[in-house]
């Protein structure tokens, strides 16, 4: 079985190597066809593609500085395998990942997509480190129910595509260059007619803790994406305008930390301390995903 493996990279020294050393001890059973888009590393990233050049056959590409969207779409488009993996390069793959997906994949001509769960684990210390592996959203992924059941989007870390898919709804979108350009290519795969679907295997993810440029610019896609997709991703619902009130109107934030609180209580595995302070540091991150979003809403 032949797979394409689309891995995007910008500095990614810290992990690459963990990346694609997982990667050659699958090249036996999976053939992989290794392609790397970089956006413009200055750190070691490019040596380490070199010492895995020959062993994986890899083609490197460059973006351009044209963003996530315009990056995965070349990446891809440079492969002819049947099946495409979006890699992310702080993710580390299993083959039974990647077997289950695949047999799925050729018994459901009408699954589209196939994602593994992420299992992060912080590379930096102390209290960000801790979100990152313990947040609530991860809790929340954790809990979807895998296939058959039908997921709304999944993400682009680690998620086998159907190429003919890709080529029906023409690939991913440039305009998402910041951010989600996984919801948008996910959207128009479930418009086409076709299934998402995560299964109950996990990878691991080696995220670093940048919990406010990173959610800045998670906000500033928010406006993109609900422009495209209104009909799936409205900003102006409920959330988001009890968000921007409190943004406004800041002796608000302690009410809405106790609302995160009464989350965070419920999440199981945490500490008495870890249930007091991730809800603080979930709310800096909303609070810098709505100023994120108003930033490109108005300034952009």
């Amino acid at each position: 079985m032949k797979l394409a493996f689309v891995i995007l990279t910008k500095n990614s020294g810290r992990t690459l190597d963990k990346c694609l050393g997982a990667l050659t001890g699958l090249k036996d059973e999976f053939e992989p066809e290794v392609i790397i888009v970089d956006g413009g590393s200055t750190d070691n990233t490019l040596s380490i593609v070199e010492k895995y050049r020959g062993e994986l056959g890899i083609k490197v590409l460059c973006d351009g500085g044209r963003g996530l969207g315009y990056a995965r779409d070349i990446g891809w488009r440079a492969s002819s395998a049947e099946y495409v993996v979006m890699l992310d390069s702080d993710v580390i793959v299993n083959g039974d990942f990647l077997r289950e997906a695949v047999k799925l994949l050729q018994q459901d001509e009408r699954l589209g997509a196939v994602s593994a769960k992420l299992k992060p684990i912080s590379l930096d210390r102390g209290w960000l480190g801790r979100f990152q592996e313990k947040n609530l959203a991860i809790y929340l992924h954790h809990l979807d129910p895998p296939y058959p059941a039908e997921a709304v989007a999944l993400h682009t870390a680690c998620t086998v595509f159907r190429r003919r898919v890709l080529e029906e709804i023409g690939g991913f979108d440039s305009y998402f260059n910041l951010a989600k350009e996984d919801s948008d290519v996910s959207y128009r795969i479930r418009k086409a007619g076709y299934k998402l679907s995560y299964l109950n295997i996990y990878v691991l993810h080696l995220e670093r803790a940048r919990i406010l440029r990173l959610n800045f610019r998670y906000g500033r896609s928010f406006i993109l994406i609900s422009r495209k997709h209104p009909d799936m991703e409205n900003f102006l619902r409920l959330k988001n305008i009890v968000l921007m009130t409190c943004i406004f109107i800041p002796v608000l934030q302690p009410m809405l930390y106790l609302y995160y609180l009464s989350r965070y209580v419920k999440v199981p595995h945490l500490t008495l301390s870890e249930k007091f302070i991730l809800p603080f540091i979930e709310l800096v991150r909303q609070d810098a995903r709505i100023a994120g979003a108003l930033y490109q809403l108005f300034l952009k």
